[in-house]
Parts: C-alpha cells; structure tokens; sequence
C-alpha cells in the first residue's frame, strides 16, 4: 500500500519515522497512545516546508543499513517528513499523520498563506509530490516554501506494523522504522 494524493496540491505525509524525529530530540513514543492520532483537525494551519536527501530519494540517504530502501517502498514510498519541536511535542507527536498543501510557490497549486513556527522537513519525493505536474524539480529549488497543513487520522486497512531499530542507533541517535 502505498501514500496516495487525495488533490494534486495535498500530500499525505506519515511523521511516524522516529528516527527522523531524533533529529530534534530523542524519541520517547513508547506509549501505544502516542504511535496513532485519531484527532482531526478541521481546517488548515499555516507551517514552512524544506527539504533533504536527494531530489528523488526517501530523505535518509546515508549509511543507516537498509533504512533507505525501506523507506522508498510502501507505505512510504519515499514520501516521508521529520516534524520540528512543535509538531514533535517532546515525542508525544510521534506517529501522527499529515496532509501538506504546497501554496506559496509558483509551482504550487495553490494560493499564498501566512509564515507559522511549525516546520516540516520533508525527502525530496515528498516535497517534489506538492507541486503541479512537471514542476517538481523548480518547486525542490525554491527551497524553503510555506505550505498549509491538518491532522489526519492514520489509516492503513490491511497493513501489519512492525518496528525496526537500527543496530546503529545509541543515546543521542534513534532510528526507527516503523514497517509493514
């Protein structure tokens, strides 16, 4: 299974790569309450987008074992994101879904909106996935874009869900994949 565009503007972005996550702060989900969100929020909040990795890779390019390959398969078919403090919550945010809307670029879909705190670091897949049709490439080079975004309730009908640590994770680095 993999993500899919509800709009050509709307991303579905799974902020459940504790790994990613570490990059702000060590990860503390361990609480099942914490791995899903059921709350929707109505409406859209205002949020920057960036953007790492390879233009076309899942974000984790680096020497992680085969985090990277696993990341470019489904669910997450290289559409990944790390979520800044505010989105992390001091890891009660951890495994909570997203949908981003590109809006402030040219190659965007949509329209301009306001600059907020909250702050996605998107893979290079995920962040090309917002822009029109062909426009990917000029969208990636904009760099830094605001985007629009909501909570959504994580839904994966038929998916099994397993967690996988990376042998080289230690105190100050955590990868987690979270597979099916």
């Amino acid at each position: 299974m993999a993500f899919s565009l509800r709009h050509p503007s709307s991303l579905l972005v799974f902020i459940a790569l504790l790994g990613f996550l570490s990059l702000f702060r060590p990860c503390a989900c361990s609480s099942r309450n914490f791995l899903n969100t059921s709350a929707v929020v109505l409406g859209t909040s205002p949020a920057e987008a960036t953007w790492y990795g390879n233009a076309h890779g899942a974000g984790s390019e680096g020497n992680v074992s085969n985090i990277p390959v696993l990341l470019a398969t489904a669910p997450f078919s290289s559409t990944t994101a790390a979520g800044g403090p505010l989105l992390y919550k001091s890891g009660k945010g951890c495994g909570a879904c997203y949908q981003v809307s590109c809006t402030s670029n040219a190659a965007c879909p949509g329209g301009p909106c306001a600059s907020g705190a909250v702050h996605f670091d998107l893979s290079g897949s995920a962040f090309g996935a917002m822009s029109k049709p062909g426009q990917e490439d000029t969208l990636r080079a904009a760099g830094a874009i605001q985007v629009q975004y909501s909570t959504l309730p994580c839904s994966y009908p038929g998916v099994n869900v397993a967690f996988k640590v990376d042998a080289g994770s230690n105190a100050n680095y955590r990868a987690v994949l979270i597979i099916n």
